[in-house]
């Protein structure tokens, strides 16, 4: 358990990271392009790791012999995959077109990630993962209490659209991973995760006319240093911990953004932010 908790902290940590610093990647360029090229860097990485593991077994001692799939695992998978770059699509769209103060708080509130893990897993449901939800939603409010205040009505509700689906098709397929990565092992599955996000980026990318030529590969290159982080980590804690409490212990992933983003934008934290942390931790504590 105490190693699930770790996995998911050094995750939490790579992906809160990645999420503050998407903003500045952007800027005002074309985001179709960005999350085209990430992909390619993250899912060569996974390619490279799976050829060496495959010719010389060097992942195994930590990540067992791949298993054996079926075309209907690999299908599944597939789909799956595509499904889940929808969430990263919204995310990243929403990030360029609203404020990132808004989109970040609501695509991590994961409510249909916990919905999917107890009617669809099956996980049970405890008391205490009832007060830890409360105390999510009462820190998510106390970090973001002020820009709920400052922004327009139009701002926001845009924000919170964006900000859904991106919680709805992530909440979802994350929690519904545990699968995929039992047919085909962390490694493979990774890689098709990546390789889905170009494949439907690139699509996308194709019809939107949008020019690779006026990327900068600095940036990029970091989000996907995040993203091999943060994935590699999460998958590794599918197998030592329940889905339900990833997702309370994932709330990490919301403190790290508001660190990230005091670095990277001189943000202030301030008393109620500081409070709504507290009562993030509150919740973690009180599943675990």
């Amino acid at each position: 358990m105490t190693l699930g908790i770790l996995l998911v902290f050094l995750s939490s940590c790579f992906f809160g990271i990645s999420n503050s610093y998407w903003k500045k990647a952007i800027g005002d360029k074309p985001f179709l392009p960005i999350l085209f090229i990430r992909g390619l860097y993250s899912s060569m990485f996974f390619l490279i790791c799976c050829l060496i593991d495959f010719y010389t077994g060097f992942f195994q001692p930590w990540l067992g012999i791949p298993p054996s799939f079926s075309t209907q695992e690999f299908g599944l998978s597939l789909l799956l995959c595509l499904f889940s770059t929808l969430g990263l699509y919204f995310f990243v769209k929403s990030i360029k077109d609203s404020e990132a103060s808004l989109v970040i708080p609501l695509s991590s509130m994961n409510i249909f990630g916990l919905i999917t893990a107890v009617f669809v897993l099956g996980e049970a449901w405890r008391q205490t993962y009832t007060w830890a939800l409360i105390c999510v939603f009462i820190g998510i409010y106390l970090i973001y209490r002020n820009e709920l205040q400052s922004h327009s009505s139009q701002s926001f509700w845009r924000a919170l659209k964006g900000g859904l689906l991106a919680s709805f098709f992530w909440g979802v397929s994350y929690t519904l991973f545990k699968y995929p990565i039992a047919w085909l092992g962390i490694l493979r599955f990774s890689f098709l995760l990546e390789f889905s996000v170009s494949m439907l980026i690139g699509v996308l990318l194709w019809r939107s006319k949008d020019s690779l030529r006026s990327c900068e590969q600095g940036p990029i290159r970091f989000l996907a240093i995040c993203l091999i982080g943060g994935s590699v980590f999460l998958h590794l804690s599918y197998q030592f911990t329940d889905f339900t409490k990833i997702i309370f212990a994932g709330k990490f992933q919301l403190i790290f953004s508001i660190i990230a983003a005091k670095v990277l934008y001189g943000e202030s934290i301030g008393w109620y932010r500081l409070a709504g942390i507290g009562f993030l931790f509150l919740s973690i504590y009180l599943i675990f």
